[in-house]
């Protein structure tokens, strides 16, 4: 099968980056002719002062997007369109040209983007969907991107306008990663039969598992407000006698290590960025990860990686969370934002080795089950073969 693999890459490496990659060798190992066609946001750096003043009107609907994409369309003669992010460079045209050509599309949603400006569903430190039904106004109203009243009103009428233009109409599949994912797009008026769920991945093939040992706990990921990196730090402000690794950089860095080192919290270390070997003896050597996450994670990669290597999840219960991580199976839930209810689910875990071990190997079991690229593969190929015929 021949498929028009697109994404528009961040311009800090992000979850969606690593997944769009991570699916195009996964079709190429399974043989599928794969045209990569991307755009890289670090190219706004180096844009004029004439492309500066077209951003704007090319992120609603790029000219040269259509262009490019007739040109690959003639030349690969791709079966079937495969997208991941569209933002900002890429832009919706691709599903106006695909259309037009009578490519079928199936768009991978690993955000909220085309049901919320900011694509997270969190504003002023809260959960909020008042976008989701079309009522972008408040996108601006609260400048929900960036704290920006300009590029807040860009992805408002970029999202806005297309959505009204039909722009679903021209999707033929949407690939979600949970339940959960699947029916905020059908909250918002997309047909369920249009409507598949695919779990992420992990290759656990050179990871062995490390079961019931480990002397501190993790926290993988961005640091950023959504991340419920407050309620954390908190609960280990109290607990003192449990060491917490946290693993990742972001905009909290600096005010948590200020607050850190402020209040004399010892039993705290930032690691900050950490790949390959080092982020997984990190997890390795970790009795079991928390992730406090206070806005509706889509399908985030470092559980998988928890589960890998046989470590328990204590996680909030909010979003998909509760689907993932399986309340006294796989981990332990607490309720979001709870600073008391997360100390008493970190006590409880941590007292009792055996429970670590026997959720530890669940969490392993469970991957080894549902979530490794072979599985994943045949619900892909599926799906493609569902939308091309």
């Amino acid at each position: 099968m021949n498929i028009l693999l697109a994404h528009n890459f961040y311009k800090y490496f992000a979850g969606e980056d690593s997944i769009a990659l991570r699916e195009k060798g996964l079709l190429e190992e399974n043989k599928e002719q794969v045209y990569f066609y991307t755009k890289d946001n670090k190219e706004t750096d180096s844009y004029n002062l004439n492309k500066k003043i077209n951003f704007f009107a090319q992120t609603i609907f790029s000219s040269s997007t259509k262009k490019e994409l007739k040109t690959i369309i003639k030349d690969f003669k791709p079966d079937i369109a495969y997208t991941h992010n569209i933002f900002p460079l890429i832009s919706p045209s691709i599903f106006h040209t695909l259309h037009a050509e009578s490519i079928p599309c199936v768009q991978n949603v690993q955000d909220y983007r085309w049901l919320c400006p900011n694509g997270v569903f969190y504003i002023n430190d809260s959960i909020c969907e008042k976008c989701k039904n079309g009522a972008f106004w408040n996108a601006i109203r609260y400048k929900c991107f960036r704290d920006s009243f300009l590029l807040s009103g860009l992805y408002a009428t970029t999202i806005g306008t297309n959505r009204l233009s039909g722009v679903f109409k021209k999707i033929d599949a949407f690939v979600c990663t949970t339940e959960f994912n699947k029916q905020k797009l059908m909250e918002a008026g997309i047909e369920e039969k249009r409507l598949f769920i695919k779990p992420n991945y992990l290759d656990i093939t050179n990871i062995e598992p490390s079961v019931g040992t480990g002397n501190h706990i993790i926290f993988l990921g961005r640091l950023s407000q959504e991340k419920g990196l407050w309620t954390l730090i908190k609960a280990f402000e109290k607990i003192k006698d449990l060491q917490l690794k946290i693993v990742g950089t972001g905009p909290l860095e600096h005010p948590l290590r200020k607050y850190i080192k402020e209040n004399s919290i010892n039993n705290i270390s930032i690691e900050g960025f950490k790949e390959g070997d080092e982020k997984n003896n990190l997890i390795k050597n970790a009795l079991f990860m928390v992730f406090p996450s206070e806005w509706y994670e889509h399908f985030p990669i470092v559980l998988l990686e928890a589960f890998a290597f046989g470590k328990p999840v204590i996680a909030s219960d909010i979003g998909n969370m509760p689907l993932i991580v399986e309340n006294e199976k796989s981990g332990l839930h607490f309720k979001a934002g709870d600073i008391d209810d997360l100390i008493e689910k970190i006590r409880i875990l941590s007292q009792n080795n055996s429970e670590i071990t026997r959720m530890g190997e669940f969490a392993r079991k469970k991957i080894e089950t549902y979530y490794t690229p072979e599985i994943n593969y045949k619900i892909l190929k599926s799906i493609f073969q569902k939308v091309a015929h």
